[in-house]
């Protein structure tokens, strides 16, 4: 036996190392492929997990901003279309001794769906999701119109539960078994959107009842009050009557004391008036009862009778009424008892916001322009309104500061049926005001007539 050539032997030896890389090459080279398809994968898990969560937070940001029962399911079914992937999905809704009914759909064919019921869909509404691969042969979908039944192949039914109510979510598709177990699993995890959504519905319904509820024993407190308005308002006006004859007389002009206690006794009355007066017309407004009688107003007659009404209240805070009316001023044809209710409501707010100083009535024609008016302004030297109040200034029972509505005879309630009455004359009310110097309330009244 001869020894074999030793460049033989290295040769050999050199082609089993190359076999062994290169086998060790194609290991690395599989493996890394392997990684490419698991990382791409990765990729498109987290994609499918990021779109899936965009549109998790967009049904919710639906849900948040829901004021509507119908449009809310018609936009979850949007979003869960994106996720489950269905050619037409249909929520139908069951209560007590009522046939189901369809909730929403995004095919406007499936409403037409009288759902049958059955064992079937008790076994979903018990909390089963159940895939039909077809549905041809299935009992429950034969009593659905046949041509809509032939155009899909497959079907799912989710559970929907709320407080009061049951539903069930149906998802539709053309393909034959597109509702796989990974659709399943997805649609268990996205059916708590419209699980949530059935629940909004409900709350919704709810809102909308407890509303109407309000809305109807508003209106008839506001009915029973203005038909309480003849009933309340005659004691008091005799009361004011009494006290105007009794300080005329000589006992209380020759009595310095009988004299003040029935001042102090009209002015009561009078303030007691304003109060009731203006919650019963609040009262009217509310009820839809206030009414324009229409005439022909003599202006000078009108400020001078409001300003009468005033005065004891400009006395009350040692203030002065000072009434500036331009000459020749055009006759209005508008309501004369309404004009001076607003011309009050504003001059009584003015005195009680001024202390010791002047309420001045400023009345002029304002003829340039299309729209021609007559402008009443009332200013005042009070406190002055703060910019960051401006805004409530006219909404009901608002108080402008720390006012006590007790001493001041203040309902909050003056300045709102100002605005209400000006706008039902067809008219304009506007404000101006700076702490520390005062305000300036402006009506503008079209000389046409109410609008």
């Amino acid at each position: 036996m001869t020894n074999a050539d030793p460049d033989t032997e290295r040769v050999r030896e050199l082609e089993r190392r190359l076999a062994l890389a290169e086998r060790a090459r194609i290991a690395a080279e599989e493996e890394v492929a392997e990684l490419r398809v698991e990382l791409a994968h990765t990729g498109e898990r987290a994609r499918v997990a990021a779109a899936h969560t965009e549109r998790l937070l967009e049904g919710l940001e639906v849900l948040g901003e829901a004021r509507d029962a119908l449009p809310l399911f018609a936009e979850v079914l949007r979003v869960l279309g994106d996720v489950l992937e269905f050619d037409a999905a249909f929520v139908v809704g069951f209560a007590p001794d009522v046939s189901p009914q369809i909730v929403s759909a995004t095919d406007p064919r499936l409403h037409a769906v009288a759902w049958p019921g059955g064992a079937f869909t008790d076994r979903v509404l018990a909390g089963k999701t159940i895939a039909l691969f077809d549905l041809a042969g299935h009992p429950e979908w034969q009593a659905v119109d046949p041509e809509l039944r032939g155009e899909y192949a497959s079907a799912l039914h989710v559970p929907l539960h709320a407080l009061h109510s049951q539903a069930m979510l149906v998802c539709l598709h053309r393909r034959r078994g597109f509702f796989t177990a990974d659709r399943i699993t997805r649609a268990r995890r996205f059916a708590a959107l419209a699980r949530q959504a059935l629940r909004t519905a409900e709350q919704l319904v709810d809102l909308e009842v407890d509303r109407n509820d309000a809305v109807a024993l508003s209106r008839a407190k506001s009915r029973f009050v203005a038909s309480m308005s003849h009933e309340l308002r005659t004691p008091l006006d005799a009361i004011v009557g009494y006290c105007e004859y009794l300080l005329e007389s000589p006992a209380a002009r020759e009595g310095p004391e009988l004299g003040e206690t029935l001042g102090r006794i009209y002015l009561s009355a009078r303030i007691l008036c304003d109060l009731i007066g203006n919650t019963l017309d609040l009262s009217k407004i509310e009820a839809g009862r206030m009414d324009l009688d229409l005439d022909t107003v003599v202006v000078g007659d009108t400020c001078r009778l409001a300003v009468i009404t005033a005065l004891p209240l400009a006395a009350r805070n040692h203030n002065t009424i000072r009434v500036d009316l331009a000459p020749d001023l055009p006759e209005l044809r508008s309501d004369a008892g309404k004009l001076r209710q607003i011309l009050i409501n504003l001059l009584a707010n003015a005195c009680k916001f001024t202390e010791a100083g002047a309420v001045d009535l400023v009345v002029r024609a304002d003829r340039s322009g299309d729209a021609p008016a007559l402008v009443f302004q009332v200013r005042d030297t009070g406190r002055g309104i703060a910019p960051e109040q401006l805004a409530v200034v006219f909404r009901p029972f608002a108080r402008l500061g720390p006012v006590d509505g007790r001493k001041a005879g203040n309902t909050g309630l003056g300045l709102t049926i100002a605005k209400y009455l000006t706008e039902l004359m067809g008219g304009t009310i506007d404000l101006a005001s700076e702490v520390g110097v005062g305000t300036t309330f402006t009506v503008r009244l079209p000389l046409a007539g109410a609008a």
